[in-house]
């Protein structure tokens, strides 16, 4: 389902559906071509109840040829004015009669807004047949239709009102007094000049206004009378009104937080650049926002939305404009501030992100922004070149990683260039744009034997040349591609697996690396498990790797997932320990086969003895927690030693052996071992 500012274009249609339903005339709107879209029930009523009739049509009809095809061309060219922007609104009285019914129509076409993006028009037909025929006959017809309706004499004289006006106007002894002198708050309003209009250049008006002694919208229309005088149709549209707020709404605020939304702002900045106002715009995007949503829900995600929003708008406020582009991102707007002021706005918005964000007494969430910075005229001369510099510099901030903010710098296109070509080769054949994997072994000291081995991804660009892991992993969790890169992964290096394990009867730990993201992806442990099963590898010859996360222990989906995992017997290792989040205190509860020490701890040996007291608890901890024990990043014979001498004795890093290609691993630990 297709989303615009935070609404549903399900729920839009809705209610432009029930905001015509609630229109007693019979009603149409119609797109820019004068194809129909939207009809009501009374003239899908009275479409269905008529036999042939030149205002009747169903959805999806050409309106407009229609009214050429049968010669109407009044309305045709009255229309067609309207449509090209050329009138206002196009309204006209003319006859539909029947063999046995003579009736006569009053039409009114006016432009509206059909979607957030595109306009159309309301065309309205009323049945006025009631203003022709005999006084008796009105009389009766008067006093029993659903429309309030008044008459008016040469003197501004009330001479006949029914019931229905007796009620909204709200006074029982009207008849034949003064209009203005009962409602004196009409004078000089569109009541009046309306009414004096069709009084004195005897042509029919009508009109929507406001009235505010009755607190009530009104929707009027006007006819002069053959022997002097006027009448008056008009009824309530308070409902109808409030429906229109709400679309307007729809329209250009997010519903979530009520702030204006992407077609809001990039009005007012774009107003503001062809006015030439020296500007700048804030691109903010919440770090992460997207395992949040993952692992804790929607209702979760969208609850830390409104507490950002309200947290930004009441630094914003006193300088700018705060709206919600969609998803995650915010943007600021605003004008005439210095570099300096901007700085400072940043630095503000940094401290609401210092603190966790309370969204009820079970969760809270510690969360950090990027933010790029672009201004007008010095970065941009348009509105899209102005929000594309924004978004350029937002990237670049991400890779500072916490509450960082860049200025837009014209170099930084370029690096946004080379984003978009791995977001793109992403989305394309992975062994065709060069992505391959290496397996680095890890080895028992005491045996000097191969345990397992640990698969890395690599990437041999064919523009790009060689890419970081680091860059191309990040880039695929933010778009998504994540999922697609780890299938490949694991289908690559499962093949190859099971035709060591049918010809040489391989029996080592495959260890695979696991994103947050990806723990939390039921469809990524079902496709793991169906790749396992297709190529006979057994579960327990696989190996996990997750870094080390909050995250890892808050939630329940996680813990859900790799608990299934242990019960199938897959095994479950914390990469990168001692340096991120602290899980000492939660290790107990969490299926766990291995720690791997992070290779910061290594490279500390011999060189800070904290770092060393540290090393001897956690190898202490594995321990007496019954996991094995990997020391990551050895490249030293005395790392060896140390570690050795308090107990730790697998190993992985160059010391040992660097990442080997699958065929030189196959050469080196497969030929020759098994």
């Amino acid at each position: 389902m297709s989303y615009f500012g935070g609404i549903t274009i399900n729920n839009y249609h809705i209610a432009i559906q029930s905001f015509l339903n609630a229109i007693e005339d019979q009603a149409i709107m119609v797109d820019k071509n004068g194809h129909i879209k939207y009809t009501n029930q009374a003239w899908d009523s009275f479409w269905m109840k008529n036999e042939y009739d030149l205002v009747t049509t169903s959805i999806g009809s050409d309106y407009i040829e229609m009214l050429k095809n049968t010669g109407n061309d009044v309305a045709w060219n009255g229309i067609t004015n309207v449509l090209n922007k050329n009138i206002e609104e196009f309204t006209m009285v003319y006859p539909l009669h029947t063999n046995t019914k003579e009736r006569w129509f009053y039409m009114i076409a006016r432009r509206c807004l059909l979607d957030a993006t595109s306009e159309g028009l309301l065309i309205l037909h009323r049945n006025i047949t009631k203003e022709y025929i005999s006084e008796l006959e009105v009389i009766d017809v008067l006093e029993n239709m659903t429309d309030a309706f008044f008459s008016l004499d040469e003197e501004w004289n009330i001479t006949h009102l029914n019931r229905v006006a007796h009620k909204l106007l709200k006074n029982d002894e009207l008849l034949g007094k003064n209009l203005w002198m009962e409602f004196p708050e009409a004078i000089d309003t569109d009541f009046y000049h309306h009414y004096l209009i069709s009084m004195n250049e005897k042509r029919n008006t009508s009109f929507e206004a406001y009235f505010h002694p009755l607190l009530t919208w009104f929707d009027v229309h006007v006819y002069p009378k053959a022997e002097g005088g006027i009448s008056v149709y008009f009824k309530n549209i308070n409902d109808r009104k409030e429906t229109e707020l709400k679309m307007q709404q729809y329209a250009y605020f997010d519903d979530l937080t009520s702030l204006p939304n992407r077609r809001s702002m990039n009005a007012r900045i774009e107003e503001a650049i062809s006015n030439d106002v020296h500007c700048a715009i804030f691109y903010i995007d919440i770090d992460g926002f997207k395992n949040i949503n993952d692992l804790y829900g929607h209702e979760k995600g969208d609850a830390l939305l409104e507490k950002v929003g309200a947290k930004l708008y009441k630094v914003v406020s006193k300088i700018g404009t705060l709206g919600r582009l969609g998803g995650d991102e915010f943007i600021i707007f605003t004008q005439e501030k210095s570099r300096f002021e901007l700085e400072n706005l940043a630095n503000e918005i940094s401290i609401i992100f210092s603190k966790p964000f309370v969204i009820d007494s079970h969760y809270s969430f510690s969360i950090s922004v990027s933010m790029g910075i672009s201004r007008y005229p010095q970065d941009a001369s348009s509105l899209t070149q102005l929000l594309s510099a924004a978004d350029t510099a937002m990237y670049r901030s991400k890779r500072e990683r916490g509450n960082h903010f860049q200025f837009y710098q014209v170099n930084m296109t370029e690096e946004l260039s080379r984003r978009l070509d791995i977001e793109h080769s992403l989305s394309e054949d992975l062994r065709e744009k060069g992505l391959y994997f290496v397996l680095q072994p890890q080895i028992d000291s005491k045996s000097n034997e191969m345990i397992g081995f640990e698969v890395l991804s690599r990437w041999e660009h064919p523009t790009l040349g060689k890419l970081s892991p680091l860059e191309f992993i990040e880039i695929a969790e933010e778009t998504g591609n994540i999922l697609k890169l780890t299938h490949f992964l694991m289908a690559e290096v499962f093949s190859k697996v099971s035709y060591w394990i049918k010809n040489y009867q391989f029996t080592k730990k495959v260890s695979i690396n696991v994103t947050p993201y990806l723990l939390a992806q039921k469809s990524f442990f079902q496709d793991l498990f169906d790749l396992l099963i297709r190529f006979e590898i057994p579960f327990h010859q696989v190996e996990l790797e997750v870094t080390e996360n909050s995250q890892l222990v808050s939630s329940s989906s996680m813990l859900d997932n790799m608990k299934e995992c242990r019960d199938r017997g897959i095994h479950i290792a914390i990469d990168d320990f001692g340096t991120g989040f602290s899980m000492l205190t939660s290790l107990t509860h969490f299926p766990v086969n291995k720690i791997k020490i992070d290779k910061y701890f290594i490279q500390r040996i011999g060189k800070d003895a904290q770092t060393e007291a540290i090393l001897k608890s956690i190898i202490s901890l594995s321990t007496n927690l019954h996991c094995d024990l990997v020391a990551e990043g050895v490249e030293h014979l005395e790392d060896v030693q140390f570690l050795e001498k308090l107990g730790c004795t697998l190993f992985q890093g160059k010391y040992y052996e660097e990442p080997l290609d699958m065929d030189e691993f196959e050469e080196k630990y497969i030929l020759t071992c098994f």
